[in-house]
């Protein structure tokens, strides 16, 4: 059951019961999945640096030469703005924007917005130089500076447009709004990683490790902070203290 206090001058915004601090909780519900996760990501920057043209011959190649082969016009204009939505100009303009409009109703998913929108460059760089994978150099259609794994560009989409629903749910309580921008969060990100694959500039295990060691960058932001949620509870646009128990 939910519960929530108002009256009749300063109703309330009701949002869905207990608004998490990031996506995280929405991927990743225990901690035998987190270590399954931390398992995937460990294995694949092994193979990736130790024996790479395994990983190419046996997963990567074969889906690229397959993309190679069914590219036309029309995907390529699709493709290329599907890259710009997931570059570093788009999510280092947006991000902060995003962070501010959570933080007007909840200063800690704010924070957590701000701080993977800082992290996750950190985390990115670092396993570049770790793996150092050299890039796909068949067929590129743009330009690829930099190792390979893992994808920046799904890294930085994930920690921006995965925030988006959350920030939705401080100001809206219809339950199709939500869903509605869960789908179009999920497709962004997806439709982003596979641009870089279409495009030629990453190999489709990058993409792979980008979006699991960013759901992983999300848990540990969100343990951060979840203490400091719980015990400052999001606000309506008046200040006043939603309170949506869930019994």
């Amino acid at each position: 059951m939910t519960v929530t206090t108002a009256d009749a001058a300063h109703p309330l915004v009701v949002h869905p019961p207990h608004v998490p601090t990031s996506a995280a909780p929405l991927m990743v519900t225990d901690w035998r999945r987190v270590a399954s996760l931390a398992g995937i990501v460990a294995a694949l920057a092994i193979t990736a640096h130790w024996a790479n043209p395994v990983l190419v011959r046996g997963f990567d190649h074969p889906i690229e030469q397959w993309v190679i082969d069914h590219r036309s016009p029309a995907l390529n204009w699709l493709f290329r703005r599907a890259s710009f939505i997931g570059s570093s100009k788009v999510v280092y303009t947006l991000g902060p924007l995003l962070g501010l409009a959570a933080w007007a109703r909840c200063r800690t998913v704010g924070y957590t917005i701000w701080t993977v929108t800082a992290a996750r460059p950190l985390v990115e760089h670092t396993m570049k130089l770790l793996v150092d994978r050299p890039r796909p150099d068949i067929s590129r259609m743009v330009a690829g500076n930099g190792p390979s794994f893992p994808c920046g560009h799904v890294m930085a989409a994930a920690a921006l447009w995965a925030m988006v629903p959350i920030v939705i749910s401080l100001y809206v309580s219809s339950r199709w709004i939500w869903r509605a921008s869960v789908a179009m969060s999920c497709a962004l990100v997806v439709i982003i990683g596979a641009s870089r694959v279409y495009l030629g500039v990453h190999w489709p295990s990058d993409v792979l490790a980008g979006l699991l060691i960013d759901a992983l960058l999300l848990v540990a932001v969100d343990r951060l902070f979840n203490r400091a949620h719980a015990g400052s509870p999001c606000r309506s646009r008046r200040g006043r203290v939603d309170r949506a128990l869930t019994r």
